[in-house]
C-alpha cells in the first residue's frame, strides 16, 4: 500500500490507498472508445457505487483534476470526463450518510463545479463525433440545472 495523504472526504470502503488517484491516470491515459470507457467505470467506483448511483464526499477532491482533464486530455479522456460528469451531475447521488463535508452539502457543491465548466464544455460541442456528443448531452444538463436568472 502507497502512503499518501489522505483525501478530503470519505470515500467507498473497498478504495486502496491509491483508488482515486489510479482512477484519474486511467482517465487522463485514455486514447480509444475501450480505455475510455474503462476509465469511465473505474472514475466511477473509485469516488462511489455506480450501480447504486452514488458518490462519497472523496469526489469533491477530484473536481480541479477533471476540470483540467477537461482542458487539456486527449479526445478520448474529455469524453470519458463528460461521460462521468453527466453520471454524478446527473443522476447520482450522495452515498446515504455522506450528504455534507465539513458543513458543505456536497451535491450541490458538485452540481456547482459542474457548472463552472460549461465554458470549456462549450468548446467541445462542435462537430458530430463521440466527444462532441458528450459535450452536448453535458450542456443540455449544465443548461437544465442551471438557476434561473433575475432580472
Amino acid at each position: 500500500m502507497t502512503d499518501r495523504a489522505p483525501l478530503p472526504g470519505p470515500e467507498p470502503d473497498w478504495n486502496s490507498a491509491d483508488s482515486v488517484a489510479q482512477a484519474l491516470r486511467k482517465l487522463e491515459s485514455a486514447d480509444d472508445e475501450a480505455s475510455a470507457l474503462e476509465a469511465y467505470d473505474q472514475f466511477l467506483w473509485a469516488v462511489g457505487d455506480n450501480h447504486a448511483g452514488s458518490f462519497y464526499p472523496v469526489v469533491l477532491s477530484t473536481l480541479a483534476e477533471l476540470a483540467r482533464l477537461l482542458t487539456d486530455g486527449g479526445f478520448w479522456t474529455q469524453r470519458a470526463v463528460m461521460e462521468a460528469l453527466i453520471d454524478l451531475s446527473g443522476s447520482f447521488v450522495p452515498q446515504p450518510g455522506h450528504e455534507w463535508q465539513d458543513g458543505v452539502p456536497v451535491q450541490p457543491t458538485l452540481q456547482a463545479a459542474v457548472q463552472a465548466l460549461r465554458p470549456q464544455v462549450l468548446r467541445l460541442c462542435a462537430g458530430n463525433d463521440a466527444r462532441s456528443q458528450s459535450a452536448q448531452e453535458l450542456l443540455e444538463l449544465i443548461d437544465d440545472q442551471a438557476p434561473p436568472h433575475t432580472g
